[in-house]
């Protein structure tokens, strides 16, 4: 964990688990069934060879980036400091371990741990980590998930509580446009409000890449303030490093919905309903001279769009 590029990488994806706890107002509950879903999935984690997060890891994580003023570099990984030290845990050790986990199962990882160097009973020279502590908890079928009684899930359909709780992305194949002596697609890239239906900005562009969507989400920044979450497909431009690192400095948590469910971006599709059906029909005898004709327009059909919204029943 020496290499600085490496330290950020793994802070990036610390950052990744938790944004959607910390950009989320959550009772207490559904904090705790939140943490353990993230534990049950499985992750690309930077520089090692596991797949798995355990639900203590998570709110160690939280807990991090909380009391280091919410910045990244308060979920790089710490040097190591115990050289010298043996890594290699005990039959005694973990003994105690196992022992203490059935009488506090209740208890996270870390408090095992805590508890166990209070009372002195780990073996002098030997350093119990939290991931050596995980892994014999998991050998054992002692680890939280194991334990952890999932409650029935909730799949009614889920609505922002208020405006700037999440905003989702959207883009929408256009009419062909009169270009360099050839005509080429427009796209429409629109950000909208979850709670308030309001289109936060859109704007018509030739390319789809990530470069085209980030001048929409400036705008929408300059203009709207900070959401706390970011919905978006799972389209390469959105599965960025830029974009991640983005989201991270601003802090705001950047959610992709589960591959080959579109109902999760059912509310971004929406918004393009009220628009011309007859507009990519025509395109295709009479292509669009301009680009920024279109753009120009958008405000207009933003308006009509967010009133379309506004009224119509959720």
């Amino acid at each position: 964990m020496e290499d600085e590029a490496l330290r950020t990488e793994v802070a990036l994806f610390r950052f990744g688990v938790i944004s959607e706890l910390v950009a989320s107002r959550l009772e207490p509950g559904e904090l705790t069934e939140l943490i353990y879903q993230k534990s049950e999935q499985h992750w690309h984690i930077p520089g090692s060879h596991r797949t798995r997060v355990s639900a203590a890891t998570v709110r160690r994580w939280l807990r991090l980036y909380e009391r280091g003023g919410r910045e990244l570099s308060a979920l790089m990984p710490a040097r190591r400091c115990d050289r010298g030290c043996s890594r290699t845990v005990d039959d005694e050790t973990r003994g105690a371990l196992i022992r203490l986990r059935k009488e506090q199962p209740g208890w996270p990882v870390w408090r095992l741990v805590q508890a166990l160097a209070e009372k002195q009973v780990i073996t002098p020279g030997t350093t119990l980590s939290l991931s050596t502590a995980y892994r014999i908890l998991t050998q054992e079928k002692l680890d939280s998930a194991a334990l952890h009684k999932r409650a029935p899930v909730d799949r009614r359909r889920y609505e922002a509580e208020f405006p700037n709780d999440i905003w989702q992305s959207d883009i929408m194949h256009g009419p062909l446009v009169k270009g360099t002596g050839k005509r080429r697609k427009a796209y429409l890239i629109a950000i909208l409000d979850d709670h308030s239906r309001f289109i936060t900005h859109g704007e018509f562009f030739s390319s789809e890449k990530l470069e085209s969507w980030l001048q929409v989400f400036r705008q929408a920044l300059l203009t709207r303030g900070l959401p706390r979450k970011l919905y978006v497909d799972n389209g390469a431009a959105f599965r960025s490093r830029h974009l991640e690192r983005i989201c991270a400095s601003l802090g705001i948590a950047l959610i992709h919905s589960r591959p080959y469910t579109p109902q999760g971006a059912a509310r971004s599709s929406a918004s393009f309903a009220p628009s011309d059906p007859g507009l990519s029909r025509a395109s295709m005898t009479n292509p669009t001279p301009l680009l920024s004709s279109m753009s120009g327009s958008s405000t207009g059909w933003k308006r009509t769009i967010c009133i379309g919204f506004i009224r119509s029943p959720r």
